[in-house]
This record gives C-alpha cells, structure tokens and sequence, in this order.
C-alpha cells in the first residue's frame, strides 16, 4: 500500500472516529495507529490527521505509563476549571469626548 493510499485510509478512520472521541481518546487514538506502522508512523499519522509529533508522543507515553493512565475518563470534562482568560470586574469606560 502506497503512503498516499496510507494517508487517506488515515484521514477517513478519524474522520469517522473523531467526533466519538475526547481530547485524550484521540491523542491515545493516533498514538495507537503510530505504533501499529512501526518507524515512521509517527510522521505519517500526523500528516495525514493533522496532529502535532509531540501530541501523538503524549498518546504513547500515556499508553506506555500503564492501566491507569489508558483506563477510559468517564468524567464529563478533560481539561481542569481555571484555565482561560478571566472575567473582568467591571465595564469599560469610553473615552470622554474632547472638546
């Protein structure tokens, strides 16, 4: 199988697969098909789903850390509360008008 038939086999399983999966599912996802390719596949999962190497590596270490680390998250969100920019306290005033 040619890398380009590779790539769009790629692109159609997460395309089908993505919109099932969290933010971790599918870093563990792609991390999974990189391993299955063996050298290289790395490279090529992340040019065909366009995925940063360093995210796919994540989903391997987190893969290799063991059973509960890869155990399924069944908690309704991922990232942790706090992040973000920070409500403000009060409006903004316009400028005053020269005269």
């Amino acid at each position: 199988m040619s890398q380009d038939d590779l790539i769009r086999e790629l692109q159609e399983r997460y395309r089908q697969e993505r919109s099932s999966l969290n933010e971790r599912q599918r870093r563990q996802w792609a991390a999974t098909e990189a391993m299955k390719l063996g050298h290289g596949g790395m490279t090529l999962v992340s040019r065909a789903i366009h995925m940063s190497p360093n995210t796919i590596k994540r989903g391997i270490e987190e893969l290799a850390a063991g059973d509960a680390e890869s155990a399924p998250d069944h908690r309704s969100r991922i990232r942790r509360p706090g992040g973000g920019r920070k409500p403000r306290t009060r409006p903004e005033t316009p400028p005053a008008p020269e005269a």
